[in-house]
């Protein structure tokens, strides 16, 4: 089994490490990099090449919930950072292990196992924190710029190690960090003593500044530290990237008693966002089972959220008769109020139903009520198309695109829409401005040759493709 988790790991390594190679040749000449350091653009294409591994690996969480929480949290937290202008992504990543991790140029991963290990809104926050100080301090640039392609290597064995550690396969990390022997090692990823507590005293000032309780990162350090001290062979992957000591949470703890005592109540948001994902990784029967005993033994911290979870794993079930019962005492529990969480769920179950009219309703009625939630905006136009509405489905997208421009699941979902309409050259199109947005300039190509070989004289879209291969084309050149 090792030697096979090996071989894996390095033909996963040869599979990564080439494209990121590649694409390190494209770069502009650093120059002397032992006079000057990587400059904020170099940085971006960095993130920017391992973020293209960590998406085409699967392992990125694209719910829209996850993606608009995470988001909000942490511009809130730029925003009290005060970093300038340097440009910040937050995403998540469906695995069950206690990690976060930052990269060059403002990417700040969450693993989902580690929001559902925060007891509370202000420990996440905390972690989120500390990660923006990491960036804001250039902490991981500072490491990687040893050498030109030393940088990149290092990026592209921190991609691949992350998949391999995703993937549970011990073997597969040792292999990862072979083959980057020479060159850089998985260790030089790992952040100093010095950068770590910088980032500790950066981000619980962060913390306050933001309305958080700063309280919560020595709180969730503590109680890391007290798991790995219980399982200390299993100890969370974030214990090993941020190694926590003793004098690092003394030092928090010293810092928040200077400070006066405030108590952040969670927000709904976040007691949702944590149980879908609890949902999500316990999975089948063992959710099921789970939120019927933590309900019927009433050892919760928030009634609905309980609820709201067990009617998502009745979902998961699909078992969506029973998911729609408990749904509506998750509702019951909230006493005439909402949220957009019960709403979209709402919305999926009668769609799933094959009730696509009621989703239409439910959903078009949530929208006017929470008009900025992005999931509910996917939910209508999904439920729009399944009810054959498809000149209604397609205003929405428009609307949506006016103003989010850059969202790349809204023309996924026009291509869909024009799928319906059996209009091909259209669809394609639509889909190559997905994969632009995805900075997928190959398939995003592809699709838009493809929509030009369509049936059709519709001039207009014709140039408009046109023009965007001319636009690619040149990109790829320079």
């Amino acid at each position: 089994m090792h030697l096979r988790n090996a071989v894996l790991g390095m033909l996963l390594a040869s599979q990564l490490l080439a494209p990121l190679a590649l694409a390190a040749q494209s770069l502009p000449d650093m120059g002397d990099v032992s006079s000057q350091t990587l400059s904020p653009q170099q940085e971006r294409e960095i993130g920017q090449t391992a973020m293209q591994q960590i998406r085409r690996s699967g392992l990125l969480l694209d719910d829209p919930e996850v993606v608009a929480y995470l988001n909000a949290m942490g511009h809130r937290l730029v925003e009290a950072a005060n970093v300038g202008d340097s440009r910040f992504t937050f995403f998540a990543l469906s695995d069950r292990s206690v990690n976060a991790f930052a990269m060059p140029g403002g990417y700040i991963g969450i693993h989902s196992g580690l929001i559902v290990a925060a007891q509370h809104e202000s420990e996440l926050a905390s972690v989120l924190a500390h990660e923006i100080a990491h960036v804001s301090q250039r902490h991981v640039a500072r490491m990687l710029d040893g050498s030109r392609s030393g940088a990149w290597v290092s990026l592209a064995a921190m991609a691949v190690a992350l998949l391999a550690a995703h993937a549970g396969q011990s073997g597969m990390g040792s292999a990862v960090a072979m083959a980057g022997a020479g060159l850089a090692t998985r260790q030089q990823l790992d952040f100093t003593y010095a950068f770590e507590q910088e980032a500790d005293r950066i981000g619980m000032q962060t913390l306050q500044d933001a309305g958080y309780d700063p309280a919560g990162m020595p709180a969730f350090f503590e109680r890391l530290q007290r798991h790995n001290r219980i399982i200390e062979a299993n100890a969370p992957e974030f214990l090993r990237t941020h190694p926590v000591t003793y004098k690092r949470i003394a030092d928090a703890q010293a810092r928040v008693a200077d400070r006066p005592y405030r108590q952040v109540p969670d927000s709904l948001d976040f007691l949702f966002l944590r149980e879908k994902l609890r949902a999500q990784q316990l999975g089948g029967q063992a959710a099921v089972d789970f939120y019927q005993k933590t309900l019927g033994d009433k050892r919760y911290a928030s009634e609905v959220a309980a609820r709201y979870g067990l009617a998502l794993s009745h979902y998961q079930a699909r078992d969506y008769d029973l998911a729609w019962q408990a749904l509506q005492q998750a509702r019951a529990v909230l006493a005439g109020k909402s949220h957009p969480a019960l709403e979209f769920l709402a919305g999926q179950i009668r769609l799933d139903q094959g009730r696509s009219s009621e989703a239409v309703a439910i959903l078009q009625a949530a929208r006017a009520q929470f008009i900025g939630s992005r999931a509910l905006l996917y939910g209508t136009i999904d439920a729009l198309t399944a009810a054959g509405k498809l000149t209604e489905a397609l205003a929405l997208v428009d609307d949506g695109l006016s103003l989010y421009p850059g969202d790349a699941w809204l023309y996924q979902r026009a291509a869909r829409v024009y799928e319906k309409q059996d209009k091909p050259m259209a669809k394609h199109k639509a889909l190559g401005e997905y994969y632009v947005r995805l900075q997928e300039y190959g398939p995003a190509l592809e699709q838009f040759q493809l929509a030009l070989r369509q049936p059709g004289n519709d001039f207009h879209l014709q140039s408009g493709i046109d023009a965007r291969i001319r636009d690619l084309e040149q990109y790829r050149k320079e």
